[in-house]
């Protein structure tokens, strides 16, 4: 069942950074009714910002509606979700006590890490981190693309069933 949140990423100069040779920029991320999304995640690499497409979509405004849906995967294995107008990138997440750290496909970890402690509860749900034992990990597919507020025309809807709710962020 997949679950989408809608983010207003507004772009942060000063959250920029650079670790090794890998360079940051910083964003602050807000739910579409403006309120702050409580979440660590404030500056994103070179393959983040192209994932989520900010540099495309930001390109000359300050802040955009980004679509995020989270497709969790039995296995590895199982085929990769298409959802037009959107990148989709298979990833998972890894469970070590409170914290689940992202990692690429090839097992390469990232610097996105969620706090089941620190990070908003609608966060965690979407990512699917509570329900992770210790130890474990959950496949996904992540799409990312421009909310249908963003791009003023209808988005491909995901097929949802009675019993399978999405969650969805967005402004009604």
């Amino acid at each position: 069942m997949p679950h989408t949140l809608t983010v207003l990423f507004r772009r942060d100069p000063s959250r920029d950074r650079q670790k090794e040779q890998i360079r940051y920029r910083g964003y602050r991320p807000f739910w579409p009714d403006g309120r702050a999304v409580d979440v660590a995640l404030d500056a994103f690499c070179q393959h983040g910002q192209r994932l989520l497409g900010l540099n495309r979509h930001l390109a000359n405004k300050e802040e955009c509606l980004i679509q995020l849906t989270n497709f969790p995967l039995a296995d590895m294995d199982c085929d990769i979700h298409r959802l037009p107008g959107h990148r989709v990138r298979r990833l998972y997440i890894e469970r070590n006590g409170p914290i689940g750290r992202v990692h690429f496909m090839d097992g390469t970890p990232t610097d996105i890490i969620f706090d089941l402690e620190n990070d908003e509860d609608d966060v965690l749900d979407w990512i699917r981190l509570p329900y992770i034992s210790d130890g474990d990990r959950l496949w996904f597919d992540l799409a990312a693309g421009l909310a249908e507020e963003e791009t003023g025309v209808r988005s491909h809807r995901i097929p949802q069933h009675a019993d399978t709710p999405t969650l969805v962020h967005a402004i009604s």
